[in-house]
């Protein structure tokens, strides 16, 4: 795969940029197709347009059985064809949590964020299961929901619905859930990703992470983005 394929996604944290359109959606198997194939050929092109960006994160991660939760917030930068690097600005709460989950979860972000682990995390029909469900508002605009199936159990590929924007095809919602189990997680996390645009670039604003299990009781996490720097 050529090197300027190689992008950062996620998982918990992942870009989107969707160049495609395509008009008069329908449940059609010949529009149906239409759609799945506009947005995988969309899904593999824009990987080739962003040369890096930076973005401050910051993660907030609560869990019933530990009386303080935890706070990260870390400066993060892609390099096309490099990967993702992250700086600690500041952090506080349970050490516990922060060693378990959020140093955990940012050393899979930073591995995931390049090569073929990049490629296999993309919504295309190599690695998803796509069928168009219908057509519904989200956020004041028109949009696309496919239902999402993972051809593999992966960390990284989540089984759920995804909603695209019918006018320009930009990912504007993802959530599921993952197929195996983070190493982070007691059991697999239900997890919502939003999305927004950033000098003509749709990027990650938050995402929301949810599991619940006997062990350790409610997981939560949430992560917001800001002061994004686009490279072109």
């Amino acid at each position: 795969m050529n090197a300027r394929h190689n992008r950062y996604s996620w998982g918990l944290v992942s870009l989107a940029f969707v160049i495609a359109s395509i008009p008069n959606f329908g449940a059609t198997p010949l529009r149906e197709e239409n759609v799945i194939k506009n947005i995988e050929e969309a899904e593999i092109n824009r990987q080739i347009d962003l040369s890096g960006y930076s973005v401050i994160e910051h993660y907030v991660l609560r869990n019933g059985r530990f009386q303080t939760g935890a706070e990260r917030t870390v400066s993060s930068t892609y390099i096309n064809g490099h990967g993702t690097s992250y700086r600690t600005l500041s952090q506080s709460g349970s050490a516990a949590l922060q060693r378990s989950v959020l140093d955990r979860l940012i050393q899979e972000q930073a591995a995931m964020s390049g090569g073929d682990t990049r490629q296999r995390s993309m919504i295309t029909s190599m690695n998803y299961k796509i069928k168009f469900l219908r057509e519904e508002p989200l956020n004041g605009r028109l949009c696309v929901v496919l239902e999402l199936v993972p051809r593999t159990k992966s960390i990284y590929l989540l089984k759920g619905l995804a909603w695209f924007d019918s006018e320009n095809l930009t990912l504007l919602r993802i959530e599921g859930r993952p197929t195996a189990s983070p190493s982070f997680w007691a059991g697999r996390p239900m997890i919502t990703r939003e999305y927004q645009m950033i000098d003509g670039f749709l990027v990650a604003k938050e995402s929301h992470a949810v599991a619940d299990n006997f062990v350790l009781g409610k997981t939560e996490l949430t992560i917001d983005y800001s002061d994004y720097r686009i490279t072109k």
